[in-house]
């Protein structure tokens, strides 16, 4: 009777165990995800010296099929501005520039988990759509004059960097992440006058953000 009960018992273990094995590999290996991801845009290229630190925030949709990879769609917003001044013997002027991008990414990780933690690294490309608004005050021969243009360009650029996740629970986790972006550069265009700027800038640079993340 016993040698019954054992078999019944290891046939049940048989069976119910790799299916629970196999269940929470799928929970935990392979997995939807969305985060939110506010921060901020800090320039480094001599293009944009000066100009100030802006916010940086992002979305992003994810996939990760193991513990060790994710792949990542994103987008978002970040700013900074500044002033540009140019000067001769017969003339002087000051732009103020503000500058307004809109990114559109894919990034891959490749991800160290160690108990709640997840410690990564990443790299990634992207579209960047540019609005520069400039702001122009000057004189020539001693005539003041101002004149305010706007402009758009599309540049790409890509990306590395680390960050890390904590779990707070299977679904629901938090971080911090940072990046350097370099990109090629922009020359934006007025809409208007169908003409630059006068301004061409690389938008290399800081983003470093904190992580909100919810798996599905």
């Amino acid at each position: 009777m016993r040698v019954k009960y054992l078999i019944l018992g290891s046939l049940m273990l048989t069976i119910l165990i790799p299916r629970y094995v196999l269940a929470e590999e799928r929970y935990h290996n392979r997995h939807f995800y969305v985060t939110a991801k506010p921060g901020i845009y800090s320039p480094q290229t001599n293009d944009l010296d000066g100009f100030d630190t802006g916010f940086n925030g992002e979305v992003a949709f994810g996939f990760q099929p193991s513990r060790y990879f994710a792949v990542e769609l994103g987008s978002g917003y970040f700013n900074t501005d500044g002033a540009v001044t140019f000067s001769g013997t017969n003339f002087a002027e000051r732009d103020k520039l503000d500058l307004y991008i809109i990114p559109v990414t894919i990034t891959a990780k490749l991800i160290i988990p160690f108990k709640k933690f997840e410690f990564f690294g990443l790299g990634g490309v992207g579209a960047y759509y540019v609005w520069g608004d400039m702001k122009a005050k000057g004189t020539v021969d001693g005539i003041s004059y101002s004149a305010e243009l706007d402009g758009s360009d599309v540049v790409f650029g890509g990306y590395v960097g680390l960050g890390v996740h904590y779990n707070i629970t299977p679904r629901f986790f938090v971080g911090v992440e940072g990046k350097y972006l370099w990109t090629d550069r922009a020359e934006p265009e007025d809409d208007f006058f169908d003409d630059d700027l006068g301004v061409r800038f690389k938008l290399d640079g800081i983003l470093a953000t904190a992580v909100l993340g919810f798996r599905f």
